[in-house]
């Protein structure tokens, strides 16, 4: 075989495993709950006055619950993805505006370092 047909056969290996491999909407969304939940947790640490009493412990702790539920439900309607068969796009939609904060390839999702800029701009 020449050289050139060696190209052609790697060429297909490599999208033929890039589609079979691309993420699912769910994986992207997987990946921005961590994401948001990671910004979450350390937010908290940083506010995070010794609770003195049980009382205190288990509203901190509620509070804990609902604001990840919050978040896991904001993120089930407002991310969205496009699939283009090798790769895909993380898509955030917010107040009638769509953003691409991602991108999936070979079973991963990379997410844009803009987010960690917004969330920090919103402090």
């Amino acid at each position: 075989m020449k050289t050139k047909h060696y190209i052609l056969i790697a060429l297909f290996l490599l999208f033929a495993t890039a589609a079979l491999t691309n993420p699912g909407t769910d994986k992207h969304k997987e990946e921005v709950k961590t994401k948001m939940n990671a910004f979450y947790d350390d937010k908290l640490a940083e506010n995070d006055n010794e609770a003195n009493d049980q009382w205190s412990q288990a509203g901190r702790s509620l509070g804990v619950m609902l604001g990840k539920s919050m978040i896991d439900k904001m993120i089930d309607n407002a991310i969205t993805s496009s699939n283009f068969i090798v790769f895909s796009t993380t898509k955030v939609n917010w107040e009638g505006n769509t953003k691409i904060i991602g991108i999936g390839l070979f079973g991963n999702v990379f997410l844009s370092k803009e987010i960690n800029e917004v969330l920090q701009q919103n402090n």
